[in-house]
């Protein structure tokens, strides 16, 4: 979109809806082994929703910080 705030919401939507098909694929398995990689892609996902949230609180304390005149 060009909006760092914008985008980074639109980044972690995208990392909650890819958790939600993990947590749905892993309920619908009872491989031990296909449950680790999911369990490893959603934990993942949780690091990524998380640095997501990082840089957007970095992008809200440059915007407060900006003088206007």
């Amino acid at each position: 979109m060009g909006n760092p705030v914008t985008d980074l919401h639109e980044d972690m939507a995208a990392e909650q809806k890819a958790l939600a098909t993990y947590y749905q694929l892993t309920n619908l398995t009872d491989d031990v082994d296909l449950r680790n990689v999911l369990r490893f892609l959603g934990e993942r996902e949780i690091v990524h929703y998380q640095r997501f949230g990082e840089a957007l609180m970095d992008v809200y304390d440059y915007q407060e910080s900006k003088k206007t005149f």
